[in-house]
């Protein structure tokens, strides 16, 4: 029972800093392994300060986090505030494989009435089912306000539907904006086989290559038979 009310605590932590006018950079990081680091960059925004608080940036989120560092820590998060002209907020948790990180993601597991994992040999499939945007008791006051949900991927990725990708880093961005009612979340990755960022490069350097040489094959005969 403890253990669930601080799970609902902590959910109600997130919904606190993802929707009262906050910028949120949701990072994970699936890493070699099947290793999984989270990481959540809280920013807020001028409507946060000046509307909610009107009181300096370092000041609102220190107060927040003297607030409710006790729960982040029951819960096995790391936080910590960055002060400076535009401070924001870390909050850090690593995980031993993708299942558990699902399992115990307060933010997934807060926001979705169902995750889909499935492991069919070396293919793993994450989807998720049953969006739910208004999870706070009170819809007009919390809202959603650009959240940015970045999955890197160590691997090759076979299917996504992210909003838009990094290819350079196979970082697959899922935005959440205020008023997005169906949001779903699929990512199908192949763990046997290791994204290399210079594929597409060293395919391109063979075949610009292969290109030059024949052309000079080609060249060469033509000079060739012109002698003939």
């Amino acid at each position: 029972m403890e253990g669930m009310i601080h799970m609902k605590k902590f959910l109600l932590i997130l919904i606190c800093l993802i929707m009262t006018g906050c910028n949120v950079k949701y990072n994970v990081n699936i890493d070699e392994g099947l290793k999984v680091s989270e990481n959540i960059i809280v920013e807020g925004d001028d409507e946060l300060y000046d509307t909610y608080y009107k009181t300096s940036r370092n000041k609102v989120l220190k107060n927040f986090l003297d607030m409710y560092n006790n729960d982040l820590e029951q819960n096995g998060y790391k936080y910590e505030l960055v002060k400076g002209e535009y401070p924001y907020i870390k909050i850090n948790k690593n995980y031993n494989n993708v299942l558990e990180y699902l399992d115990n993601s307060k933010m997934f597991n807060g926001y979705f009435d169902k995750i889909n994992y499935n492991e069919n040999g070396n293919i793993i499939k994450i989807e998720t089912e049953g969006f739910n945007p208004n999870i706070s008791d009170d819809p007009e006051r919390f809202y959603v306000h650009n959240v940015d949900i970045a999955i890197k991927c160590s691997y090759k990725v076979l299917n996504h539907n992210a909003s838009r990708v990094d290819e350079k880093t196979n970082t697959y961005h899922y935005i959440l904006e205020n008023g997005t009612e169906d949001f779903k979340i699929l990512l199908e990755f192949d763990s046997s086989r290791k994204f290399n960022p210079y594929l597409k490069t060293i395919i391109t350097i063979i075949i610009s290559l292969l290109i030059i040489v024949l052309v000079w094959i080609i060249i060469y005969f033509l000079n060739r038979k012109k002698k003939i």
